[in-house]
């Protein structure tokens, strides 16, 4: 195409404007509609997986499951805790403690306080940044059923790394602090 060609080649007055333009924007509708909000994304991965940038991954091929509760629904649905998990003294079955799942803790609560206590604690000086809190959510989901990319063991190494050594490393390269492996933990609650 010469020059001249180009140049009778203008749109007319009668021509829509911009046709691609508009073709354009009809797209972003529908991108915008198809689209998730970024705040309401549940992470579903294992703690290394979590750091590969996707939101879901498939444990050995079976079904993923990513439907973890918060702490607050456990706080107030004791009957809904999984069979063998006591959130209360109920003789001849005493209260699942936090210790007797997650040992060694530093604060009076994590030593002493029963998981259904380590729930309702609003004391930061016995559980910093909610980690506990959070702990408890995730074992009473993974028992539960309610998620299957994590698992007991891993949650349990990380409060064991956490306490013993300051850090839980999720990948080689990686350190995450209390406030770290909280924040992940909440990240996997719907």
């Amino acid at each position: 195409m010469d020059l001249q060609d180009q140049q009778s080649a203008k749109p007319s007055k009668d021509a829509p404007a911009m046709p691609g333009r508009r073709r354009f924007a009809g797209v972003g509708v529908i991108l915008t509609l198809a689209s998730e909000p970024g705040m309401a994304a549940v992470m579903c991965k294992s703690p290394s997986g979590s750091l590969s940038g996707g939101l879901r991954s498939s444990p050995g091929g079976q079904n993923l499951v990513c439907g973890g509760l918060s702490p607050g629904y456990w706080k107030n649905h004791p009957d809904a805790w999984p069979r063998g998990v006591y959130p209360y003294k109920a003789p001849p079955q005493q209260a699942t403690t936090f210790a007797s799942v997650f040992p060694f803790g530093s604060t009076k609560l994590y030593r002493t306080g029963t998981l259904m206590e380590v729930l309702e604690s609003t004391d930061p000086s016995e559980d910093p940044y909610n980690f506990g809190f959070h702990l408890v959510a995730a074992y009473l989901n993974i028992l539960s059923g309610k998620m299957n990319f994590l698992t007991v063991d891993r949650l349990k190494l990380m409060w064991h790394d956490v306490v013993a050594y300051g850090f839980y490393v999720p990948t080689a390269g990686s350190k995450w602090y209390a406030e770290d492996v909280k924040r992940y933990l909440e990240s996997t609650e719907n």
